[in-house]
């Protein structure tokens, strides 16, 4: 059984200063198209995609190179036309990963679309579309989104949340999408609604974008879809915290949002939806919010899925300055990663380069009890109890005390007083959790 304390007056959440004014408000530009593209085969939560290219192939624009497995795992699709010149390991967001590497002769020749121009589909063959076109959750937890959307008969979803609430301080990528593309993120919620069958469709964003609050009403003015401006506050995009706030239903612990009849999913995820039903475009490119402190030029840009972050660097005019940490997401979630050649995949919304000041945690001391991090945490663990067990190895009494919970948020490390490494630790417990849950 695990237990919470209730704190009075809690917050369960934070309120950081935000650095988003950097893009905000900068259209989305098309990113240069390098020479060397790297896919990566499990750019997706579940098991990687089975490669079925070999060196020397001629491949298009919209070729599978990889075969999404039995189970939960997602296509991966040839963004660029050229020749498969490596399948081997190399350096990605998730560690030394199996990658199809592939030389861009520029040619830009492209496989036949997903979908017969003006064919009809039905519910069930926009659902086999959003599966050959390995779409997953763009909003960064990337679980493909053929398995999310499927009907489940045992647990139907009567409510559908199209996520808009961008919380990442750097991030802007959803933002100019719901600006530039309201109408496909409108279209995509009708496909799900579609095949879900729901009765309900929210659309969230937080009351710090009111431009994209207008995009959308315009759009979404002759139907039922209802638009809901939640105050800002991280992580109000949260799928468990938009589900409490939209529909008073609480996700149980260890639970799914389906258990309590809602789905939920990013924007960029519905636009997709649309992209590839509609327009018979597999997921190919997304939205990347280049940006931090050290970045000379921020920008939001339309980025090839498979090109590698350095191309980005040069896109923005390099650097401002000497940067101290390269994170792949923005400061409260983002993975430190060492080597700027790993590519962008499904997942990447935002790059975030911060200058040395911005990276240095501070010198750690003993905690000294003061319950901030309850305070701030928006599904009510007690993060440094998760910690401490994590450092005493006792990663059984970690899952008793919900880490599997955690939504990764990053504020009780922001909030934490003695700087103790909060959030790295409990994503420490969790892996351990899982391994020993596999063994």
């Amino acid at each position: 059984m695990r237990f919470h304390f209730w704190l009075k007056d809690k917050n369960e959440g934070i309120f950081p200063e935000e650095r988003k004014q950097k893009t905000e408000n900068l259209p989305i530009e098309t990113a240069k198209v390098p020479d060397l593209m790297i896919f990566p085969l499990s750019m997706h939560i579940g098991k990687p995609a089975k490669a079925v290219v070999d060196v020397g192939d001629k491949i298009k624009i919209g070729t599978v190179l990889g075969e999404a497995e039995d189970g939960i795992s997602a296509n991966v699709i040839s963004s660029v036309s050229g020749e498969v010149i490596a399948i081997s390991d190399r350096a990605t967001v998730k560690g030394p990963n199996t990658c199809i590497v592939i030389r861009n002769d520029h040619q830009d020749r492209m496989e036949e679309p997903l979908v017969e121009e003006g064919k009809t589909l039905s519910a069930e063959e926009k659902l086999a579309v959003i599966q050959r076109a390995g779409i997953v959750g763009m909003g960064g937890a990337t679980f493909p989104t053929g398995i999310k959307v499927k009907p489940n008969n045992i647990k139907p979803v009567d409510t559908i949340i199209i996520n808009g609430a961008e919380c990442e301080l750097y991030s802007t990528s959803d933002h100019r999408l719901m600006i530039e593309q309201a109408n496909g993120i409108v279209e995509g919620a009708k496909i799900i609604q579609e095949i879900l069958k729901a009765k309900t469709i929210y659309i969230a964003l937080e009351d710090d974008t009111p431009d994209c609050e207008q995009a959308l009403k315009e759009v979404i003015r002759s139907t039922d879809i209802k638009l809901k401006v939640l105050p800002t506050m991280y992580p109000q995009g949260a799928e468990k915290v938009l589900i409490q706030k939209l529909t008073g239903r609480e996700v149980p612990p260890g639970g799914l949002p389906a258990d309590v009849r809602v789905f939920v999913t990013n924007v960029g995820t519905s636009n997709a939806i649309h992209e590839a039903v509609n327009l018979g475009r597999p997921l190919i490119e997304r939205i990347t919010t280049v940006s931090g402190e050290a970045v000379q030029t921020p920008k939001n840009l339309r980025v090839r899925i498979g090109t590698p972050i350095n191309s980005l660097i040069e896109e923005c005019e390099g650097f401002s300055s000497v940067p101290g940490k390269l994170l792949h997401g923005g400061p409260m979630m983002g993975i430190p990663i060492a080597s700027a050649d790993v590519p962008v995949t499904k997942g990447t919304s935002v790059v975030t380069f911060l200058v040395p000041e911005e990276s240095e945690r501070g010198e750690q001391t003993d905690c000294i009890r003061c319950s901030e991090c309850l305070n701030v945490c928006p599904v009510s663990l007690q993060p440094i109890l998760i910690s401490n067990a994590f450092e005493r190895a006792d990663i059984e009494e970690a899952e008793r005390l919900g880490a599997m919970d955690c939504i990764e948020c990053g504020n009780c490390s922001y909030i934490c007083p003695s700087k103790i490494p909060l959030l790295d630790n409990i994503r420490s417990a969790k892996k351990a959790i899982k391994a020993k849950n596999a063994g």
